[in-house]
């Protein structure tokens, strides 16, 4: 392993994931420590730059307006990296140069990234070998392998060790989320207009953008809640993401007990970081939101059916997982072939003892009068 460099400017190219950013934040975090006085840029998806606000890691922030389009062999093209034209892109690539950055971190693994990078004019260029992308890279290194394949591992040990393969040195491996006051305001402007802040609340966060086979059923989700309301005197709160509105709506009609239902709100992500900060215990599928429950401490039950648990199971997790036994899953397919049987299967029954479970652990201590689930 190498000893540490001297780097001045530093920029950073963000994971393109709601999930990853956050995942990623122990690595952002070991960067500052390790580069103390060096000046950090961090490039990052515009409708992911509210994730990172409030963090004290970064001199500079760039957003990245995305609209990805693909080659016929699969690459991603660099003119599609904006929304706009090759005019734009170019302009960023320019703004990039004039930084004169010594060291590039590329989270992602994508072709595009690399290429961006490459083209910003970074002396060092640290990233894994994928996507037929090592000439881009100085310091390129190879994922861990087993069997002749790669090994799932935890996202957030993936980043850090961008940092490590540099001689950086790992403090803590916690994620961290950072919440303004403003945004806190805006939140609690949001619970006291829909009540929600006059009891104990679930928060049910229905949605995964990674593709049909990550979700459960609208049934499942809805006779969650109903049995929630039947176990605690509680409020049973619904958000959701961009395009999940339908969703939610439908979630809503199914319950017989009533859920309050924030689709239509226009919820920002730091103001999500907020509900899940406040909520009782938050269920979701294995998604972004359940990544702001690790950082900011919170119980979360998790349903996770098509994906490799081992790519997001943390060590400072509160809370359950549940996953059911089924001989083709983990499959990482974001379309099912067939039923998917390893979300289906999965109970609303199964889910509400998981959040009793939770809630009564001493991991939680939460005081509250949940009941027991007969």
């Amino acid at each position: 392993m190498e000893q540490i460099i001297k780097a001045k400017k530093i920029l950073i190219r963000a994971p393109n994931w709601v999930g990853d950013v956050v995942m990623a934040t122990p690595a952002f975090r070991c960067i500052r420590e390790n580069f103390a006085d060096s000046h950090i840029t961090l490039l990052i998806k515009k409708n992911l730059r509210s994730i990172i606000d409030g963090s004290p890691w970064f001199d500079d922030v760039i957003e990245l307006e995305t609209k990805a389009g693909k080659s016929r062999n699969g690459f991603f093209l660099p003119q599609k990296i904006f929304s706009g034209n090759t005019k734009e892109y170019l302009g960023l690539i320019q703004k990039l140069r004039q930084e004169r950055f010594d060291l590039g971190f590329l989270f992602p693994n994508s072709f595009s990234s690399a290429l961006t990078v490459w083209l910003s004019g970074a002396k060092r260029r640290i990233g894994y070998r994928r996507d037929a992308r090592s000439f881009l890279l100085t310091d390129g290194i190879e994922r861990l392998s087993e069997n002749g394949k790669f090994r799932p591992n935890y996202m957030g040990d993936y980043y850090l060790r961008l940092c490590t393969q540099l001689g950086c040195k790992i403090v803590s491996k916690q994620l961290e989320l950072f919440i303004s006051r403003e945004c806190e305001d805006n939140a609690d402007e949001l619970l006291k207009k829909y009540h929600i802040d006059e009891k104990p609340f679930f928060l049910i966060n229905p949605g995964a953008s990674y593709g049909s086979s990550k979700l459960w059923t609208a049934e499942g989700f809805a006779r969650t809640a109903d049995l929630l309301r039947e176990v605690a005197d509680c409020n049973i709160v619904l958000t959701s993401g961009p395009g999940e509105t339908k969703l939610a709506d439908e979630i809503e009609g199914l319950s017989k007990k009533g859920l309050i239902n924030l689709s239509r709100e226009p919820i920002t992500l730091d103001v999500l970081k907020v509900l899940v900060k406040k909520c009782m215990l938050l269920i979701t599928l294995d998604s972004g939101p359940r990544h702001f429950a690790v950082a900011l401490n919170r119980p979360v039950v998790v349903l996770i059916g098509p994906n490799d648990p081992r790519y997001t199971e943390s060590a400072y997790e509160i809370g359950r997982v549940i996953r059911e036994d089924i001989e083709c899953s983990p499959c990482q397919l974001k379309t099912c072939p067939t039923d998917r049987r390893c979300m289906t299967r999965i109970s609303p029954e199964k889910v509400v003892q998981a959040c009793i479970e939770v809630l009564n652990s001493e991991e939680t201590c939460y005081q509250t009068s949940i009941k027991s689930l007969h």
